[in-house]
């Protein structure tokens, strides 16, 4: 590299560090076996003192987490230019990225406790047709983030200004507030998650087997201890197994609590320049953004808790590289039934103006039984005879017992069938599913890219089929629709598609 083209490349805060050395702690464990490997090894083949052995592999590993992520940054080298961003890292094995701003779907920024002290943040650029965050420019200045970030915009939005102008929309480049969280909110986030879901789940069983019988224990317990002497009684030891671990259990809900509000602590939704922009976060502060027009499907999600607080979780998903669970999702962890109206307006800007996504709404149709019947029997009927008859020989007529799984799968199949629906929009679709909760994923047809129709035997003597669309975002499918009304909505939808003008990502 020559001295001019050094002058051109700058480096970011050395604090930077920080951001590698969290990486790198992720990593390890993530792969907790194959990265400790060497370090376990070490121990158990030196001699000496074992504790002195723990102590000196724990101080090689800090010590080469350190100095590894020293090395990253010293390696690290970034540049803008008038349309791109430049990203030279790697120590061993070089790397450059060249992203372009037009490619750019997003701009998001990181900024813990440290960052905050010294005015800095974490860039993290996601691009189109990445499955994650293309590049990173951690710890840089905040103005020199703002400044990238505006120039992205204004890009943007010259870009676009020709078909704004044309279409009568109005100019967008103020900012909008759409919602606000407050603390209370942080609680519902809290409950609602899946892992606390779980744990409200594992806490009523235990609230229940002790409500009656502590009361009794205590008092037994005493008599046994006045006439035993010091000895412990069997059922005090029980009891203080359960509380134990109803401690514990409540103890996760409130770190499910406290790990909404390091997340979401003062989250706030806004508009701008056609984007989805969120902020929220205690410690450190996270910064999503969204451009609308990339939005590929809109989700809402109502768990059971979520239900009883009467609120969703939204969720719009990005394209993805096509691998499960490799999709990019802007998330908004909690909005009212009027907000999440009002987001469907600001997510597909007219085009789909009767978008309805609140599952209790009456514009859905529903599939036909035959899907309840098809679960009924592959999960309940079929499974209960199988095992009934493996059994019976050895367990005699104990083994009808399990036939009682029978009316259990009637009730889960019931539920997923009327959770089933759908409605199609002049421009839009809405499909509807679920089973304890429930969710609804709404999108545009000019964003399919592919629909196929399938016939399993049985289907095929009913007239059913199961059409699935296929986005850049993922699948969605739609099981038991009559097959004549599935080859009319394949039909209309790649109708639309193709005399669409607007281009699908």
């Amino acid at each position: 590299m020559s001295k001019t083209d050094r002058k051109l490349w700058h480096r970011t805060s050395p604090l930077a560090s920080i951001f590698y050395l969290g990486r790198i702690v992720k990593a390890i464990s993530k792969n907790a076996l194959q990265s400790l490997a060497p370090v376990m090894v070490f121990i158990v083949a030196a001699e000496g003192n074992v504790m002195f052995r723990i102590l000196l592999g724990a101080a090689f590993l800090v010590a080469a987490v350190v100095v590894a992520s020293v090395t990253r940054y010293l390696f690290f080298r970034y540049r803008i230019t008038d349309d791109s961003v430049l990203i030279r890292e790697g120590v061993f094995k070089k790397k450059q990225l060249d992203i372009k701003f037009d490619r750019i779907q997003a701009i998001n920024t990181q900024q813990n406790l440290v960052y905050r002290y010294f005015d800095l943040v974490t860039v993290k650029f996601d691009t189109a047709g990445s499955a994650k965050e293309e590049g990173n420019l951690p710890a840089i200045k905040t103005a020199l983030a703002q400044s990238l970030k505006e120039k992205i915009d204004r890009d943007r939005v010259a870009i676009t200004s020709a078909d704004d102008l044309a279409g009568g929309n109005e100019d967008k480049s103020s900012e909008r507030p759409l919602l606000t969280l407050d603390n209370k909110d942080m609680v519902r986030v809290g409950l609602s998650s899946n892992r606390a879901l779980i744990f409200l789940v594992l806490l009523g069983p235990v609230i229940e087997w002790t409500e009656n019988d502590v009361e009794s224990a205590v008092e037994n317990n005493a008599v046994e201890l006045v006439s035993n002497g010091s000895e412990i009684a069997v059922s005090t030891a029980a009891t203080l197994v359960v509380l134990a671990i109803l401690g514990f259990v409540l103890f996760l809900v409130v770190a499910s609590i406290a790990g909404a509000f390091l997340r979401y602590h003062r989250f706030r939704l806004i508009e701008q320049s056609g984007a989805f922009r969120s902020t929220g976060g205690l410690l450190t502060r996270h910064e999503h953004s969204l451009n609308l027009t990339k939005i590929q499907s809109f989700e809402a999600r109502q768990n059971p808790v979520l239900r009883w607080f009467k609120r969703f979780r939204l969720k719009a998903k990005q394209a993805s590289s096509g691998k499960p669970g490799s999709g990019k999702h802007f998330v908004v962890p909690l909005c009212t039934s009027e907000q999440l109206q009002a987001l469907d307006d600001e997510v597909f800007n007219g085009e789909f103006p009767d978008v309805e996504m609140r599952p209790t709404a009456a514009v859905f149709t529903a599939i036909s039984r035959r899907y309840f019947r098809s679960r009924l029997l592959l999960f309940g009927v079929l499974p209960a005879l199988f095992l009934t008859g493996l059994l019976f020989a050895p367990a005699g007529l104990a083994a009808l017992v399990l036939l009682l799984w029978i009316p259990v799968a009637a009730a889960g199949a019931w539920m997923m069938y009327k959770k089933r629906g759908y409605y199609i929009g002049e421009h839009g679709m809405v499909l509807r599913r679920g089973f304890l909760g429930v969710r609804t994923n709404a999108f545009l047809h000019r964003k399919v890219q592919r629909i196929s129709i399938t016939q399993t035997p049985r289907q095929e003597r009913h007239g059913l089929s199961t059409i699935r669309f296929y986005l850049a975002s993922g699948s969605l499918k739609l099981p038991y629709v009559d097959y004549g009304t599935a080859r009319k909505l394949r039909d209309y939808v790649l109708y639309r598609v193709e005399s669409s003008r607007l281009a699908w990502h």
